[in-house]
């Protein structure tokens, strides 16, 4: 089994049980507010800000060029929409840190998948009289190159991480990053 299908079947149910805190299904039925979306940036916010550096710390050079081709650097973009919407960011809590490289990509996998996510939030968000002019420079930052870059980091990480051990310690860092996102929201 590829590292990704390991991580997408094993975090299932942290996967819905932050959506259900974040009570993003509220976005189809034409019922989230601007408050959810305030709360969803914050608890992002709040992830991002804490493990973004952690995860830089642990990848290699190769990981890093990676990186920079897919514009990882996510706490500069969501901090543009808190500035934009003049909200105040949550306090951090402390994270339970990442051990090595494998676990940063599986922090990481959380990451990127959430930004597929962030593109239905935004479009539907657009919607909002009072959030047309919002930039969505988080969730909305891939546009419609989205697809062609889960797909290039999915590759990768499938790549990269071919051992047991590997694949493990990737479950364990998106263990952590789910953890903690659940925690914040």
């Amino acid at each position: 089994m590829q590292v990704t299908d390991l991580l997408k079947t094993n975090t299932a149910q942290y996967h819905d049980e932050i959506e259900a805190r974040l009570e993003s299904k509220r976005l189809f039925d034409g019922s989230f507010t601007q408050e959810n979306y305030y709360k969803m940036l914050l608890v992002n916010h709040q992830f991002i800000k804490a493990y973004e550096g952690e995860i830089h710390t642990l990848l290699n050079e190769e990981d890093l060029n990676l990186l920079n081709e897919i514009n990882f650097n996510k706490l500069e973009l969501i901090e543009k929409d808190l500035i934009e919407l003049q909200l105040n960011p949550y306090e951090l809590s402390p994270i339970v840190p990442l051990m090595n490289r494998a676990e940063a990509l599986g922090a990481l996998y959380v990451i990127e998948g959430s930004m597929l996510g962030g593109m239905v939030i935004a479009k539907q968000l657009k919607k909002y009289p009072d959030l047309e002019k919002a930039g969505f420079h988080y969730f909305g930052h891939y546009g419609s190159y989205i697809g062609p870059i889960w797909k290039t980091f999915v590759a990768y990480m499938n790549e990269k991480l071919t051992t047991e051990e590997e694949k493990q310690s990737a479950l364990d860092g998106a263990i952590k990053a789910y953890t903690y996102l659940i925690g914040a929201a």
